[in-house]
């Protein structure tokens, strides 16, 4: 009886019964076992020795499922008994997010001591040992029907946490099947938008794409670190291999973003002015990182995450509602870049269960922050352009206004010269010619061909003014309209030249006062232009009348000399909404204009 005692002690203690630890078994149909619960110890000054560790008695079971000591300058030991009862020696150790690890050690029990057998370093490349697989895969060598103790020693510049699972090499490839396609999915779409914007910052020169451009570069980087890549695309830059580096640069080319892109300084003040301060702590991060390496800027980090969050919700905020409207695709953008990477962190703290959201958070979220910000972009062009058509509007129609109050205070004022003329000037002249001709009847044979002389000339003075009178106010417009008005000025200004009127329709019930007007002086100052290009020019003139708009044409044939058109037409058809084109064919010139009339 006392031997068979014996032989089941000495059996369970070789089986860790006697220290705790329930052995993994691994079967002959299974291909994959996570390990739970793992017996854990703590070194806070990372200085124990192997032969400490294994003397140890101070292991304890994880409270969760999967060990996780949240962001922390300790290394951690971990302690494992496996039994082989399958077909296979060949098994692997597989650790999952091994860019969070600083450092990793397994160690073999063999003979009452520990036995190195794997190191791996993630500020160094890969070792032979390992298998260029995203998790770290640890090849494991264990005999069959037999029982192996393994202590694995880990150290992190970032989160320390450890899923364990113990695999066949088929079951690895298998498991990181959907993490390989996903992760060449957001690198190809991440280095797609990287060249949109690159191409489209060398078209338009806008900063706010350059800036958005190495913020996705850096933040690619951050997604390649924690997927395992970053040791191997860069070797030779193994301090950059630290999400304290990474994200500190992406930080602040996200504030220059921001100010760029929402133009703070003009919609933000504030928001302006805390960006300097959140630059700051970024650069405090960044030198962290460099000085104190290990989980130090990490820790940081993990503090200064949600006031980054709060900055970025807060600058678009306050800028939508100063009315900059593209601000709603930043805070969607920025929003699903928190919204991803609150999860992963909450993920990794076990606060959130592991699954495939959560294990790929950091994905879909640093993707649909690309993607959305690149429509961002897009639509502060537009937003810009609409912005640029509005103010051309807003300045056309207040030139417009000022033509319009110039011209209307032009016509007054020629009104007040021309009433003057007629009232006080005209009525005395035609006073004083009056007197000359009853003079003339009293005075003698000698005077009478003085004062015919002077009668005649009062009377070509009378009739300059009432040309003046005639060109500053035309009053037929009031008795005739303006066909017939024009109709009249024309035929009065040619009267030395050969006219042609082709057609003349009616439009007076086309246009407003004001805008008769206007139509009169363009045509009088044509006509005057056209009698000043030859004393012998033949003018053909015709207007005519469509659904929607009226035509004044002239035909000058034989100038002498070129035309000038007064920049006083321009203006008015300007404000008429009309065009005027001129043609020289040969020896004559062509002059057309268009303008257009609301149906009454």
């Amino acid at each position: 009886m006392s031997l068979g005692v014996l032989f089941l002690f000495v059996l369970f203690a070789e089986h860790g019964w006697a220290t705790g630890i329930q052995p993994i078994q691994l079967q002959k149909n299974e291909s994959g076992y996570a390990i739970k619960h793992p017996q854990y110890l703590v070194d806070s000054a990372q200085r124990m020795l192997p032969q400490e560790v294994l003397a140890h008695a101070g292991f304890k079971s994880a409270a969760l499922p999967t060990l996780s000591l949240g962001a922390s300058t300790a290394a951690v030991w971990i302690k494992m008994q496996v039994a082989n009862h399958s077909r296979r020696t060949a098994w692997n150790l597989q650790i999952e997010c091994p860019p969070v690890l600083q450092s990793v050690r397994l160690y073999r029990k063999e003979a009452g001591r520990l036995v190195e057998v794997f190191v791996a370093d993630a500020s160094g490349p890969r070792t032979k040992e390992q298998i260029m697989v995203n998790n770290l895969l640890i090849p494991l060598q264990i005999p069959l029907d037999s029982m192996a103790e393994y202590y694995i020693r880990a150290t992190s510049n970032n989160i320390l946490r450890l899923p364990l699972e113990i695999v066949t090499l088929q079951r690895a490839f298998e498991e990181s099947y959907l993490t390989d396609m996903l992760n060449g999915i957001t690198f190809g779409m991440l280095m797609a938008f990287a060249l949109y914007n690159l191409f489209v910052f060398l078209l338009t020169r806008e900063r706010p794409y350059i800036y958005y451009l190495f913020y996705i570069f850096f933040w690619s980087f951050n997604v390649f670190f924690y997927n395992g890549f970053l040791p191997d695309i860069l070797a030779s830059l193994s301090w950059l291999n630290s999400a304290g580096i990474i994200i500190g640069l992406a930080s602040i080319l996200s504030i220059f973003f921001t100010n760029s892109f929402l133009q703070t300084k003009k919609n933000s003040p504030f928001f302006y002015k805390t960006g300097g301060f959140m630059s700051l702590l970024s650069c405090v991060i960044i030198f962290t990182d460099i000085f104190w390496k290990g989980a130090y800027a990490f820790i940081l980090i993990q503090y200064l995450m949600y006031p980054f969050f709060i900055y970025w919700f807060g600058a678009g905020i306050s800028c939508l509602r100063n009315g900059y409207k593209p601000a709603i695709y930043y805070i969607l953008g920025f929003g699903s870049l928190m919204l991803g990477n609150a999860v992963y962190n909450l993920k990794d703290l076990n606060i959130l269960p592991e699954n495939i959201l959560t294990r790929t958070s950091m994905h879909w979220g640093t993707l649909l922050e690309s993607l959305i910000l690149s429509f961002a972009l897009a639509s502060r062009l537009n937003f810009y352009q609409q912005e640029k058509e509005q103010l051309q509007v807003r300045s056309m129609a207040e030139k417009k206004k000022f033509l319009r109050e110039l011209l209307q205070r032009q016509e007054h004022e020629k009104k007040r010269v021309a009433m003057e003329l007629h009232d006080n000037i005209g009525q005395q002249l035609i006073l004083i010619k009056n007197k000359a001709w009853r003079l003339r009847q009293l005075s003698g044979q000698a005077c009478t061909e003085a004062i015919d002389r002077t009668i005649n000339h009062i009377a070509d003075i009378i009739a300059q003014i009432r040309g003046i009178l005639h060109r500053l106010r035309p009053y037929q417009m009031d008795l005739l309209g303006l066909s017939q008005s024009i109709q009249s000025m024309v035929v009065e200004v040619c009267a030395n030249h050969q006219l042609h009127i082709e057609q003349t329709e009616d439009i007076n019930s086309c246009y407003t006062v004001d805008e008769s007007m206007h139509i009169f002086r363009i045509v009088q100052l044509l006509t005057d232009a056209a009698v000043a290009s030859s004393p012998a020019a033949i003018i053909d003139f015709r207007l005519t009348r469509s659904l929607y708009s009226i035509g004044i044409n002239f035909n000058i044939g034989m100038p002498q000399q070129e035309l000038v058109i007064s920049p006083d037409i321009h203006n008015r058809l300007e404000l008429l909404d009309g065009d005027i084109h001129l043609q020289q064919e040969n020896n004559d010139i062509l002059i057309a204009i268009q303008i257009p009339f609301k149906a009454r």
